[in-house]
């Protein structure tokens, strides 16, 4: 390639860059933060001992990575109205590693607008902005890991401190290297060196998996919902007709079959335990970031496998693939488009809107009584515990089955935050108002969480 191509390249990908991030900020702008986005900024504003944040945040099923860096811009002044700034900067990191990795052209130009990147990713202020960068750094690294095996191990590990499913997939990529160097496939010299770091990393993961497990008294549920409706809404949209999803997920399956057919167990030993996993233990629709950005990395690392052609025919089928590939990062780009427009258009959440009508309340001295989870979507707006009946004061909910969060504490409330119609507070002449969020996910409202607000007269 010559260096006039290069640079045009580079103009190209800066035009990208420099589109994505106008975007990422124009839709941070618009965007309410719901209640899981509010959890977890109140518990690293909360606590501030580490001790402290540790406590908290194991009820949580996680490491506290997310919450310190939080904690970092907390620190720095970031407020919560720019609490979107955090996942936008790790999310354009992503972007930028993109550039730096073997994906073809269109990747490099599409990737960055699609929804995960663009919305899901580059908008919502979860740990799961933390996907993106590492695995294009797990992409980056990913063809030297047995000469540099220090800094792909270190992309694994920061994937890793994202969730259980970032755990799930570098045991997965561990689990082909550890078979590579069960079968010789590495230079001896390369080899002492790559063990060291492969069995120091099998620890520590072993040890994030030990210290993420939630304790005994945890109330968080493992609520499954169909993998195959997830899956569907993932990689395309949402599609209600089940022998539809299973067709295309078939499809997929299939086009991915084809697209590893040169490298067919490697494949599955990478791909599988992800899913395995979300089948049969625990997945949301959001999790669903981590097996699209899976399938992305691994189309990427991958790719030379691909354009291997043993014979005429798979020319055509090259084509074909890439063509479907094409189509479905098209969709892709669509929704990511469609999901910042809806947020622009309609609120994804009304905490902040129910926020300014309880500041009046609030300095009075009135009794505010938050019920269920969703109600601390409303507390980050406030310096202090606004609900009578949070836990020793707590702004954020503790998914502890002894800590009730659905009593008034004994004390008639002036106004009550609830997501569902009260009956009792009903019959006692309570005025009620109605705040609609509207959790966008692709082309549909992911949930539907009503906000009622009651009033005593």
């Amino acid at each position: 390639m010559t260096s006039k191509k290069i640079s045009r390249l580079w103009i190209l990908y800066g035009a990208v860059f420099i589109a994505f991030i106008c975007i990422g900020i124009f839709a941070g702008c618009h965007h309410e933060p719901w209640a899981d986005e509010a959890q977890s900024w109140l518990i690293a504003r909360d606590n501030h001992t580490l001790a402290d944040l540790l406590y908290a945040v194991k009820y949580e099923g996680t490491l506290p990575v997310w919450h310190l860096i939080l904690k970092a811009f907390q620190l720095l002044g970031l407020d919560y109205g720019h609490i979107y700034i955090v996942p936008l900067l790790l999310t354009a990191a992503g972007v930028v590693i993109l550039f730096f990795t073997d994906a073809p052209v269109v990747a490099k130009v599409m990737l960055p607008f699609s929804y995960f990147v663009i919305f899901q990713n580059a908008v919502s202020a979860r740990a799961y902005a933390m996907v993106f960068p590492a695995m294009m750094l797990i992409v980056l690294f990913y063809k030297n890991r047995y000469k540099a095996p220090v800094r792909y191990h270190l992309s694994l590990f920061f994937l890793s401190m994202s969730s259980s499913y970032g755990v799930i997939i570098a045991y997965s990529f561990m689990l082909w290297d550890f078979i590579s160097m069960f079968r010789g496939k590495q230079g001896e010299a390369d080899n002492k060196k790559f063990k060291f770091t492969f069995y120091a990393t099998g620890l520590i993961l072993a040890l994030i998996s030990v210290l993420s497990l939630p304790p005994d008294d945890c109330s968080f549920g493992l609520d499954r919902i169909s993998f195959a409706e997830s899956a569907t809404n993932a990689m395309l949209f949402s599609i209600h007709n089940k022998i539809v999803q299973y067709i295309f997920l078939l499809a997929v399956f299939l086009l991915l079959l084809y697209y590893f057919r040169h490298c067919l167990v490697r494949f599955l030993v990478m791909f599988m335990p992800l899913v395995l996993y979300m089948i049969f233990v625990y997945q949301r629709l959001w999790h669903m970031t981590y097996l699209f950005f899976l399938i992305a990395s691994l189309m990427i690392i991958l790719r030379d496998e691909f354009k291997k052609t043993e014979k005429h025919k798979e020319e055509f089928g090259n084509l074909l693939a890439n063509a479907l590939v094409i189509f479905l990062l098209s969709v892709q780009c669509f929704t990511g488009f469609y999901s910042v427009w809806y947020d622009y258009r309609y609120q994804y959440s009304p905490s902040k809107e129910i926020a300014e009508i309880l500041k009046p309340y609030h300095e009075a001295g009135a009794n505010i009584v938050g019920l269920n989870f969703y109600s601390i979507s409303v507390s980050p707006y406030f310096d202090e515990s606004i609900y009578i009946n949070d836990y020793e004061d707590k702004t954020y909910f503790i998914w502890r089955r002894d800590v009730e969060r659905n009593t008034y504490c004994g004390k008639a409330p002036d106004v009550v935050v609830t997501m569902c119609r009260m009956n009792d507070l009903d019959e006692k002449g309570y005025r009620w108002e109605l705040y609609e969020s509207h959790m966008i996910y692709k082309l549909e409202d992911a949930e539907y969480i009503p906000y009622y607000v009651y009033f005593r007269e």
